[in-house]
């Protein structure tokens, strides 16, 4: 299951929690972002997305295609707001002291977000993540 909505500067995705449909996503809002004069450094946001996707279908759904994953960005007048959810418990994101690679498989995600995005949050569950990412200049966005 791949659900895709786009309604002017909001883009939403319902997903099964596959690694292929992580792709499918990338692709598409690579097409999305390329139709906007975006003051932003693209590469940044797709590896936020990618990352934030990733931890949510293999640690937070457990690569379950049965659960699903969401994913909704909103352009602002100021930058890009994305917010990842997925259908697992979550993880105690409040315990963490620091964001570090841990070269071992997996491990770089949340060390990649923190360092690529403005701002990085959690829900009180942990099973969301909200991510900031400001443009570079003040000016306010066309398409």
């Amino acid at each position: 299951m791949l659900d895709i909505e786009q309604k002017d500067n909001v883009f939403k995705i319902r997903m099964s929690a596959t690694l292929e449909n992580i792709d499918v996503v990338d692709d598409t809002l690579a097409n999305y972002l390329s139709g906007w004069d975006l003051p932003v450094d693209i590469f940044a946001v797709r590896i936020l997305l990618r990352e934030a996707l990733l931890n949510a279908v293999t640690h937070g759904s457990g690569m379950d295609s049965r659960k699903t994953v969401r994913l909704e960005i909103r352009m602002n007048t100021d930058g890009i707001d994305m917010e990842v959810c997925d259908s697992g418990s979550g993880f105690p994101w409040w315990n963490l002291k620091e964001y570090t690679f841990n070269l071992d498989e997996g491990g770089r995600g949340l060390a990649l977000m923190k360092i690529y995005s403005d701002n990085m949050e959690f829900n009180e569950t942990g099973n969301t993540i909200i991510l900031r990412k400001r443009y570079k200049v003040d000016e306010p966005i066309s398409r």
